[in-house]
């Protein structure tokens, strides 16, 4: 599906002429404001479910209390440590009280990475557990975040397969039908986040399989 036709589905939803999107003559919206929704949809569908993923290799020093994430992440899906004898081990999350408990004096006492905190430190950033005492790379694959709706040209196809696009939509219209106005319908609202809740879970299976 392309952009236009999305956007023009949410007008016919919200009783606005279908135009592609162009015009919200209600004024109850703005374009502004549904661009904004919609690209809130598509990254909220890509962060739960890890639908679009990348792989990248960090070169990491001896004693890095941080490491630098990629502009475009918004989560973090797998993380491997490499030595410089490419000996790999893999990292699992952890946060700040978990290290302590498992590792009294980690920060101080450099070692084999055995755990990633990505939650305890500034955005885009990381920290090994514990502090590396040698230089190695990380191995990083992630959820990126996919271009905005329309920010190269219109009528462009939406950055996420058809089978994903009823939960970009449900999104959008929670978040449309959640703004104080004329046209505020909390219990609508609720029905989109419910719809979407179940187009997650689909995109889940379709992505993992059945099991």
């Amino acid at each position: 599906m392309i952009d236009r036709e999305l956007l023009s589905e949410l007008q016919l939803v919200l009783i606005e002429p279908p135009d592609g999107g162009d015009t919200w003559p209600s004024g109850i919206w703005t374009r502004a404001e549904v661009l904004d929704a919609l690209n809130a949809g598509v990254r909220a569908l890509v962060h739960d479910t890890h639908l679009l993923v990348t792989r990248v290799e960090v070169a990491v020093l001896a004693g890095a209390t941080s490491v630098t994430l990629p502009a475009d992440w918004l989560a973090t899906g797998y993380l491997v440590w490499r030595s410089l004898t490419n000996v790999r081990s893999p990292l699992g999350p952890v946060d700040g009280f978990e290290s302590d408990l498992a590792l009294p004096g980690w920060e101080t006492a450099p070692g084999v990475p055995l755990g990633y905190a990505d939650l305890d430190s500034q955005t885009l950033t990381l920290r090994l557990v514990p502090t590396p005492a040698a230089n190695g790379t990380l191995e990083i694959l992630y959820v990126y975040r996919p271009a905005d709706v329309l920010a190269i040209a219109p009528g462009a196809a939406l950055p996420v397969a058809e089978e994903f696009t009823s939960a970009v939509k449900y999104v959008a219209l929670g978040t449309l039908l959640r703004k104080v106005g004329r046209l505020l319908d909390a219990e609508r609202a609720d029905y989109c986040d419910r719809r979407y809740q179940l187009a997650q879970v689909a995109s889940t299976i379709i992505l993992g399989g059945w099991s």
